[in-house]
């Protein structure tokens, strides 16, 4: 049985939608004003318009078929453009202490809170040898408590700033966008600080507030990392090496633009 007028003119707007809603996403793929064209010919030669319609909506299908393979085509590199980048972003932070402190923390976090333990550990007690006591340890004593909160722990318990995060975590109840927004708080403060560090040794090297004949002399005992690295090193020198150290912290977590640290 022939379709209505009626019949007719709602599949014409329907093709019509179709072509205006697919034009949005690919303008060149939904092609409407070719649609119109083809239909506009049919009707001035008075051609079978059912046929016609028939043939236009099999026709769109393809097209919509089309589009749908594109999309998922674009999708799937997409997930492999991320999945490469994150693998080589965990590659690079490989290199570092994992500390598995919770199952809901980040992959980033746990190897940032490694590397600020191995950092109290190493740097942090040879900061503290070289500068305590002297008129220039005020200006490091914001920079340190910083580390500190992070990066030292007590009875084997996470550091109080890990502590914090973990009830943030918590409190967060899988909303993944409060868990980041904590993380990302975590490596902004502590590497504003790490930056904030680097200035403060530079200034005290630069005006020789350093001395260029000591050496660190630090107890194999209470800090046995520190001491295997730095000990009998001259400060300018382990300076220096803690300034490198430091600095690829920094830009092995991605926040060397943030913090400023290669603005020239």
């Amino acid at each position: 049985m022939p379709l209505t007028d009626e019949e007719l003119k709602k599949i014409v707007e329907k093709i019509r939608s179709e072509y205006r809603e697919g034009a949005q996403q690919s303008p060149k793929l939904f092609d409407n004003k070719g649609f119109e064209d083809r239909y506009i010919q049919t009707l001035k030669h008075k051609g079978n318009l059912e046929k016609f319609l028939q043939d236009e909506v099999s026709f769109l299908e393809k097209v919509k078929a089309k589009h749908r393979e594109l999309v998922e085509r674009k999708n799937a590199a997409k997930g492999e453009t991320l999945n490469r980048i994150l693998d080589e972003q965990e590659e690079k932070l490989s290199k570092y202490p994992r500390a598995d402190f919770h199952p809901l923390a980040r992959t980033e976090m746990r190897y940032f809170y490694g590397a600020m333990i191995s950092f109290t550990e190493t740097e942090y007690p040879v900061l503290v040898y070289i500068f305590r006591g002297t008129p220039e340890y005020s200006s490091f004593q914001d920079s340190l408590s910083v580390i500190e909160r992070i990066g030292i722990s007590r009875r084997g318990m996470p550091s109080l700033r890990i502590a914090e995060h973990i009830k943030a975590l918590l409190d967060a109840n899988g909303n993944q966008s409060v868990m980041e927004r904590d993380s990302q708080n975590i490596l902004k403060e502590v590497c504003l600080s790490l930056a904030k560090l680097i200035r403060n040794i530079q200034e005290c090297i630069e005006k020789n507030r350093v001395s260029d004949r000591m050496t660190v002399q630090i107890s194999d005992r209470e800090f046995p990392k520190a001491a295997e690295t730095y000990k009998n090193v001259l400060f300018g020198i382990a300076l220096e090496k803690i300034i490198v150290r430091v600095e690829n912290i920094i830009r092995d977590f991605r926040m060397n633009e943030l913090v400023g640290l290669d603005s020239k």
